[in-house]
């Protein structure tokens, strides 16, 4: 088989870098990534699982994103001039793109060892950008590797744990909650400057907050995700600090005390299918956080 990326064996020393390093691919004259094949994607894939919007700044309030007035598979085919963003999301669920993110992760693993592109819980993601436009201040949950196929972009990527750029608050995950982070313009003092073209890659940490600027042309980037057994627990912290929180309890950062990190992660794995039993039974993730936390957080997640 064709190795569809490369990652120099000596940037991986851990399952999970703290720190990014390049990649490169042979992604950028793949079929699954024209734009005729991407908008007849956008047209099968579930509303839920297709984000667009108008322009957007560094610092957009979730709840104030503008709309471009088109359907998914419209916005896809006239992105030259739709001034549009736009994520199409869990793409593993099309069995021509669940192979293609297969096959990267298992090269990954591959070339380093085992160390990287773990089995657990892949997912792949598309993102589909007018020429100049903006992904605003955020960070994911999850490990992965950002794959530019078509035009450029710069990505600032900052540290996820400097608290002065993101407080440990805010960085918390919990039901409802938009990934979108408060950002300021001095923030980018701070900030790595990653510039890729096509048949370039990131390695984005888990966590680490950043935003992306798209160069003059349209892009398209393929982000294939994972997760580690070390990932994972880290994401179960996050969703238990965030509830703790929420209850007026403050706390610590992940590992300032062992004992109390491992017993956040039990109460999570005991406590989470609670509450997916419970949305199930009311009806929906809305309702389900209404019962635990109140109408606030219903009208979070609808923004």
């Amino acid at each position: 088989m064709t190795r569809m990326i490369e990652v120099a064996r000596d940037s991986v020393k851990e399952p999970m870098p703290k720190a990014s390093f390049r990649v490169s691919h042979k992604l950028a004259d793949h079929p699954l990534f024209q734009l005729d094949r991407l908008a007849r994607l956008a047209a099968s894939l579930p509303a839920d699982r297709v984000e667009f919007n108008g322009p957007v700044a560094p610092n957009q309030d979730p709840n104030l994103t503008p709309s471009n007035g088109m359907t998914p598979e419209e916005t896809v085919r006239r992105i030259e001039e739709a001034k549009s963003w736009m994520v199409l999301k869990n793409v593993e669920s099309d069995p021509e793109y669940k192979a293609l993110l297969d096959a990267c992760l298992d090269q990954v693993a591959e070339q380093t060892g085992g160390l990287m592109g773990g089995a657990r819980q892949r997912q792949a993601f598309i993102f589909v950008t007018s020429p100049g436009n903006v992904t605003p201040f955020h960070s994911d949950p999850e490990l992965n590797f950002l794959l530019q196929v078509r035009g450029n972009k710069r990505m600032s990527l900052f540290d996820p744990a400097d608290r002065a750029i993101v407080s440990a608050e805010n960085s918390e995950l919990y039901p409802g909650k938009h990934r979108n982070l408060p950002y300021e313009d001095g923030f980018e003092a701070k900030a790595t400057h990653q510039h890729i073209e096509p048949g370039e890659g990131i390695f984005v940490p888990i966590f680490a907050p950043h935003w992306v600027q798209n160069g003059n042309e349209v892009s398209v980037s393929f982000s294939i995700t994972w997760h580690t057994e070390e990932s994972e627990r880290l994401v179960k912290f996050s969703y238990v600090n965030a509830m703790l929180r929420k209850f007026g309890m403050p706390q610590g950062e992940v590992g300032a005390s062992p004992v109390w990190d491992d017993l956040k992660v039990a109460a999570y794995n005991i406590l989470r299918p609670v509450y997916d039993a419970v949305k199930h039974v009311v009806g929906g993730r809305h309702r389900a956080l209404a019962l635990f936390f109140g109408k606030k957080e219903v009208a979070a997640a609808a923004g």
